[in-house]
């Protein structure tokens, strides 16, 4: 989420939920008892109508669409009026083409005649059947608009819908005992989706890490079906509306407030560090990561090499003839633990790296970015050079808001996903969207 959250990713087999209640009242923990709830009204819809539009990808030159049954092609949207209807097709085992040429959209079957068009297609199928672009289905409709470099895809349905193609993506397949962790999950991502909304450009929000994971009708699963619909329409709320809820694998001991990561952003109260220790022990919830605690080397080529591909994007180093590689130093730690800046000193000048640009600057022979910003390095010099850069990290992602095994491991101890929720967004509250 938000440009580098990262999804848990596990080869753990895990266990089928079973007989999980219908719905979870809010009013205190365990869902027993009365008490006032509050609800957002007005200015959103439930999750069983309100729409979100997804990009699958906003540069597309070519793609193939299908169905699983008969679908329609339109000029306008269908949920708008009369719509001129473009194309039918009733075959499930035909894919049109659909590209841009010459700034018009282009469509049709393989070897037949082509249609074109200026504006926006809509293509739409009934209820009971998927829409598929490139091999993954989707509910809901696809919109395709031409754009001066390509194609947005979009993928318009509701609230509910998308979110049984994020929650398992997100979170993975959890063993019963951490269904809590999963319904903390579904909350966080559908409050996350109601607080990006916005009618100012032609879709929401992105499918990627830039927003949240979505996969479509392939990535549904029944255990993260069963937390959206038992947490139906819950959100987190701060003065009342639903908040920006940022989350990440894994925080390694502690998560972050805003400015310690994303330093050229502003602090949040509800986004605030937050320690993931177990009371009277000296383990952490977040324990059972996989990257609670990780390693990463590079040698004098290595560094080098990272340091001319990706320093000049994120400092005023020049994109050429950096010269070696002299020193490294850490420049401050923010509260939780993780380095609040590296001056990276080269033969061409020195250049302070910050916050989040470290693990973006730092990345592995393969292109990825670097785990996270809390750890320790050690440096070996040679002939005045950094002939070896040690690190020994913490944690898995940006580690601002909800720690994803931080949830799990505090699931797996009793704890229900308001409970989680309010642990790590703190100042918030537990409320529904109006239906």
């Amino acid at each position: 989420m938000l440009n580098d959250r990262l999804s848990i990713r596990t080869t753990l087999a895990v266990a089928a939920v079973v007989g999980i209640a219908a719905c979870v009242s809010l009013s205190s923990p365990g869902g027993g008892g009365g008490g006032n709830v509050p609800v957002v009204r007005g200015v959103y819809r439930g999750g069983a109508i309100q729409p979100v539009r997804i990009a699958l990808e906003t540069n597309a030159r070519e793609g193939k669409l299908a169905s699983t049954g008969s679908w329609v092609l339109s000029q306008g949207d269908p949920d708008g009026g009369e719509s001129p209807i473009i194309a039918r097709d009733t075959g499930t085992d035909r894919e049109w083409v659909f590209g841009l040429d010459s700034g018009r959209m282009r469509f049709g079957l393989p070897g037949s005649s082509t249609a074109t068009s200026f504006g926006p297609v809509f293509a739409y199928a009934p209820k009971e059947q998927f829409l598929i672009w490139n091999g993954k289905r989707y509910r809901g409709e696809l919109l395709f608009i031409p754009t001066d470099s390509g194609v947005l895809v979009v993928n318009k349905l509701t609230m509910d819908e998308y979110l049984r193609g994020v929650v398992p993506l997100e979170i993975g397949n959890r063993t019963s005992a951490e269904f809590a962790a999963v319904q903390a999950q579904a909350v966080a991502a559908r409050t996350y989706a109601y607080k990006h909304i916005t009618p100012a450009r032609d879709f929401d929000m992105y499918s990627t890490v830039q927003d949240q994971v979505y996969g479509g009708v392939d990535a549904e699963k029944p255990q993260s079906d069963s937390a959206i619909t038992t947490t139906a329409d819950v959100v987190v709320l701060y003065n009342g509306q639903p908040i920006s809820t940022p989350y990440h694998s894994t925080c390694g001991g502690s998560t972050a407030a805003v400015t310690e990561v994303w330093y050229n952003q502003s602090d949040e109260p509800y986004l605030r560090s937050v320690s993931d220790k177990i009371p009277n022990s000296d383990k952490f919830y977040c324990d059972p990561s996989p990257r609670f605690s990780w390693k990463q080397s590079y040698d004098a080529a290595a560094l080098k090499a990272v340091m001319e591909k990706y320093l000049a994007a994120y400092t005023n180093a020049p994109k050429s003839n950096l010269g070696r590689i002299t020193d490294i130093r850490e420049q401050g730690r923010t509260k939780s633990g993780r380095i609040a800046a590296l001056a990276v000193q080269t033969e061409s000048g020195t250049y302070t790296l910050r916050g989040n640009d470290i693990r973006f600057v730092l990345r592995d022979p393969k292109g990825t970015i670097l785990n996270s910003t809390y750890f320790n390095f050690e440096q070996a010099k040679s002939n005045g050079e950094v002939s070896a850069l040690n690190i020994d990290g913490r944690g898995y992602g940006h580690g601002i808001g909800m720690c994803q095994w931080g949830a799990i491991g505090r699931a797996r101890a009793g704890q229900d996903f308001r409970t989680i929720l309010e642990t790590y967004y703190p100042g918030t509250t537990i409320g529904r969207i109006a239906g």
